[in-house]
C-alpha cells in the first residue's frame, strides 16, 4: 500500500513538473534582499493593524473620556473580565459559576469539588488576570483594551507565517494587512473587543502554517519536531477557543500533506497521531452543532433555537461576503483568480490551505460570523497574483536573463501593491460602538451597593447578563452562554404577558424551580398554572431591569416568546404582517388636530372614536411624558393595534404598535410606569434609559 501511494504521488508529480512547475517562475529564494524587504513588510503589516485599533482607542477617549466602564464593545467581555477578577480574588469556579443561570448551575455546582485548575478558566481570563494588579473593574478593562493591540499584532505575524511556511513570506504580509483589517474581522477585533475572536484568527493561521511546514520538512524527525509544535498549538487554542472542529481540520490537513510530500505511510500515521495526542482535543458530532438545529427541544417540550435572532450569525449572499472579506465584489474575484492560479501551482498545499477558504461558504451554515476565517485567504490570493505577474514580467524585461535580484525585487514590487490595495480597500477609519450606554451601566452597577446580595436576582434579557454580573456581582436567570435555554423563552414570555400576576409568576418559578421544575411538567397548561401558583409562594426579591435599547430588541424577544413550545412552531398573531414578531413600529405625524385626532402618513387616526381613516383599526392610545401617563384613551374594539405618543422633553415619537406589544408588560413598566402587581415597586430610575424594578420575593396570598 505504501509504495503504490508513493508511486502514484510520484507519477502525479512529475506530470506536474513538467506540466505546470517548468512553465511557472518558482517559488522564491530567500535572498538578503528577500529578507530585508520581508522584515520591512512584515513590520508595516504588524503596525498598521495596531495603529488602527490604537485610534479606534483614542476615538473611544475623545467620545466617553477616560469612563473605563464604557470601553467593551461585545456582550461577552464582562465574562471574561469577571473570570480575570475572580482569578485575581482566589476565587474557585464553582464560586464563579454559582450566580450564572440562576438557579440552574447553583443546583449542580452543589454537590460537585471545588475546581481551582486553570485550565477550567477561559485562557484569555487567564492572561489578563497575570498582567493586571487588582481585580478593580476598571483596571481589568484598561488592561484588555490594551491587549487588543497586541493580539493585533500577533495575529499578522501569525498570518505571516501560515504563508511563508509555502515559501511565500512576502505574500503572507500582504494577507496579514488584509486579513487583520477586513470589515469581517475588524468588526471582531476592535477595541473594547474583548473575546476570543482578537486571536482566534491568528491561532487558526499559525496551526495552518505549522502543519504546512511539516508536510515539507526534509527529514523525518523534522516533520515529527513540526507536527509536535503544531500539536502544542493546537492544544493552547482548544484552551483559548475550544472548538474542536478547528483542530480537526487542521488534523485532516496534516494527514494529507503528509501523504502527498512526505510519501511514507508510518510518517503519515505516527505525525497525524502525534498531533492529535498532544493537541487533546475531544470527540465531537459535527451535525450536533447548536448553529444546524432549528429547535431546542427540553423535557416535554420543544423551544426555539435563540441563536436565530442573533445578527452576528445571520446569513449573508455571497457578493456581500466579498464585500466583507475584501471591500468589495470586484477585489474579491481578483483574490479568487488568484487563489485560482495558486492552486494550479501548489495543488497539494492548496487543498491543505483549503478549509480556510471554505469558511466564507460556512456562512451559509453558522451565519456570518465565520467570514473573518477566510479573509487572509483571499488577500494571499490577490498578493499570488501580483507577485507571479511583476515576477513573470521582470523575466520577459531582462536583457541577461533570470537573476535572483531582479527576482527579488519584482516579489516585493507586488507584495508591495497587494498591501497597498489591502489598505485602500480596508475600512481603517471603523470605529465600533460600545455595547451598551453608559447610563445603562450605571443602572446595574448601582445595584452591587442598593440591595441584599443574599436575597437579590436580577431579571431582564440575556445581552445583559454578564455585564451585570461584572459589576454588581448579583445572580441572574440567563447570560449569553446560557441563551439557548427554556429560561430565555420564558423571560421573553414575562415580557409581553399583559397579565402582570403572571408575569412576577414567571419571573418567580425560574428563580427558585429553574429548568427542573420546566422538565418535571407534562403540559404548557399545568406549567401555566405552576406560574401563577408562584406568586403564593417565597423567592429571593428579583429586580427587573427595562431599558430603551431593549425596545430595539423587541423583534427577537417577541419571535423566542411568540412560541407553541408544545408544537415546536411559531404563533402568529392576528392582524400581524410579522407572524410572530412585534416591533416599535415610529410613523410620521402631524399634531395640528391633537388630542382629537393625528395626521399620520396622510391617514386621519381619530383619537376620540379609535378610528383610522374610517375603520374601527385601534384598541387605545396613550400619550406619555418623561415615563409617565399623561393621557390614555381604550376603546371596546376587536381591533389589533394601538398608538402611543412617546413625549421626552423636547422630542415627540409617535408608534404604531400591536395590541400584544401595546398591552405588555415591558411596555407598561418602561414607556408608562406603570405597576400593577402588588409585589412591584420601582427601585431605580433613569428613564429614557433605564428602569430597575423589584420583585418582591414574599408569598402574596
Amino acid at each position: 500500500m505504501s509504495r503504490w501511494v508513493s508511486g502514484t504521488a510520484e507519477q502525479l508529480g512529475k506530470w506536474h513538473q513538467q506540466a505546470v512547475v517548468a512553465r511557472w517562475p518558482y517559488t522564491p529564494v530567500m535572498t538578503r534582499w528577500l529578507l530585508l524587504a520581508f522584515m520591512i513588510l512584515a513590520t508595516l503589516a504588524t503596525v498598521l493593524n495596531m495603529q488602527v485599533r490604537h485610534a479606534q482607542y483614542q476615538a473611544w477617549q475623545t467620545f466617553y473620556g477616560t469612563e473605563q466602564a464604557l470601553l467593551f464593545s461585545t456582550t461577552d467581555a464582562p465574562y471574561f473580565l469577571r473570570h480575570a477578577g475572580s482569578i485575581k480574588n482566589g476565587e474557585t469556579i464553582n464560586e464563579h459559576d454559582s450566580i450564572r443561570s440562576f438557579p440552574n448551575l447553583t443546583d449542580k455546582l452543589t454537590n460537585l469539588p471545588a475546581d481551582t485548575s486553570l485550565r477550567s478558566r477561559p485562557l484569555l481570563s487567564v492572561a489578563l488576570a497575570y498582567v493586571t494588579d487588582s481585580a478593580d473593574p476598571a483596571k481589568l478593562l484598561a488592561y484588555a483594551n490594551k491587549a487588543i493591540l497586541v493580539t493585533a499584532a500577533l495575529t499578522a505575524l501569525m498570518i505571516v507565517v501560515c504563508f511563508g511556511a509555502a515559501g511565500y513570506w512576502l505574500e503572507g504580509c500582504a494577507a496579514a494587512l488584509g486579513g487583520g483589517l477586513s470589515m469581517a474581522y475588524l468588526t471582531r477585533s476592535s477595541i473594547g473587543r474583548i473575546d476570543t475572536d482578537q486571536l482566534n484568527l491568528g491561532f487558526m493561521y499559525l496551526m495552518f502554517g505549522l502543519v504546512v511546514f511539516a508536510g515539507r520538512a526534509s527529514s523525518r524527525f523534522r516533520c515529527l519536531i513540526w507536527c509536535g509544535v503544531a500539536g502544542i498549538t493546537a492544544n493552547l487554542f482548544m484552551w483559548w477557543y475550544g472548538k474542536p472542529e478547528l483542530v480537526g481540520m487542521a488534523a485532516i490537513a496534516l494527514a494529507w500533506l503528509l501523504l502527498c510530500l512526505q510519501r511514507n505511510l508510518v510518517t503519515t500515521v505516527t505525525g497525524s497521531v502525534l498531533f492529535l495526542i498532544i493537541a487533546d482535543i475531544s470527540i465531537f458530532n459535527p451535525f450536533d452543532s447548536t448553529y444546524l438545529k432549528d429547535v431546542m427541544p427540553v423535557g416535554n417540550f420543544i423551544f426555539p433555537n435563540t441563536f436565530q435572532t442573533i445578527t452576528e450569525i445571520q446569513r449573508v449572499p455571497l457578493p456581500q461576503i466579498f464585500i466583507n472579506a475584501t471591500g468589495s465584489i470586484e477585489m474579491g474575484l481578483v483574490c479568487l483568480a488568484g487563489l485560482a492560479m495558486f492552486a494550479i501551482r501548489h495543488p497539494v498545499i492548496a487543498i491543505a490551505y483549503g478549509p480556510l477558504v471554505a469558511f466564507g461558504l460556512f456562512n451559509f451554515v453558522i451565519g456570518n460570523r465565520a467570514i473573518f476565517y477566510s479573509a487572509p485567504m483571499l488577500w494571499f490570493g490577490t498578493a499570488f497574483l501580483l507577485t507571479t505577474l511583476a515576477r513573470s514580467i521582470a523575466t520577459t524585461l531582462s536583457q541577461t536573463g533570470w537573476t535572483i535580484r531582479r527576482d527579488s525585487f519584482a516579489a516585493t514590487i507586488g507584495a508591495s501593491l497587494a498591501m497597498a490595495l489591502a489598505w485602500v480597500n480596508s475600512p481603517t477609519d471603523y470605529v465600533p460602538n460600545p455595547s451598551f450606554p453608559k447610563p445603562v451601566l450605571e443602572g446595574l452597577a448601582s445595584l452591587k451597593t442598593s440591595v441584599d446580595p443574599q436575597n437579590a436576582v436580577v431579571a431582564t434579557w440575556w445581552d445583559y447578563g454578564y455585564a451585570s454580573m461584572f459589576l454588581n456581582e448579583l445572580p441572574t436567570l440567563h447570560d449569553g452562554g446560557s441563551q439557548t435555554t427554556p429560561t430565555t423563552h420564558f423571560v421573553a414570555r414575562s415580557f409581553l404577558e399583559p397579565d402582570g400576576s403572571q408575569g412576577v409568576g414567571t419571573l418567580k418559578f425560574l428563580s427558585t424551580e429553574g429548568h427542573k421544575g420546566i422538565a418535571a411538567s407534562d403540559s404548557l397548561e399545568n406549567l401555566e398554572t405552576a406560574f401563577r401558583e408562584a406568586n403564593a409562594a417565597p423567592s429571593p426579591d428579583l429586580y427587573l431591569v427595562v431599558t430603551n435599547q431593549m425596545t430595539g430588541w423587541m423583534g427577537s424577544i417577541s419571535k423566542i416568546g411568540n412560541w407553541d413550545i408544545e408544537i415546536g412552531e411559531p404563533i402568529r398573531l392576528r392582524g400581524n404582517p410579522d407572524g410572530s414578531e412585534v416591533y416599535y413600529n415610529s410613523i410620521n405625524c402631524r399634531f395640528g388636530g391633537y388630542p382629537r385626532y393625528l395626521n399620520c402618513g396622510g391617514l386621519r387616526i381619530d383619537l376620540e372614536r379609535g378610528l383610522i381613516g374610517d375603520n374601527p383599526l385601534l384598541v387605545g392610545w396613550t400619550h406619555t411624558r418623561d415615563g409617565q401617563v399623561l393621557r390614555r384613551r381604550s376603546f371596546d374594539h376587536d381591533a389589533n393595534h394601538a398608538i402611543q405618543i412617546v413625549q421626552d422633553g423636547n422630542s415627540i415619537t409617535v408608534f404604531m404598535l400591536h395590541r400584544q406589544l401595546y398591552e405588555s408588560t415591558f411596555n407598561r413598566l418602561y414607556y408608562q410606569g406603570v405597576m400593577e402587581h402588588p409585589s412591584i415597586s420601582l427601585h431605580y430610575d433613569d428613564y429614557p434609559h433605564i428602569r430597575i424594578y423589584r420583585i418582591d420575593g414574599s408569598p402574596i396570598s
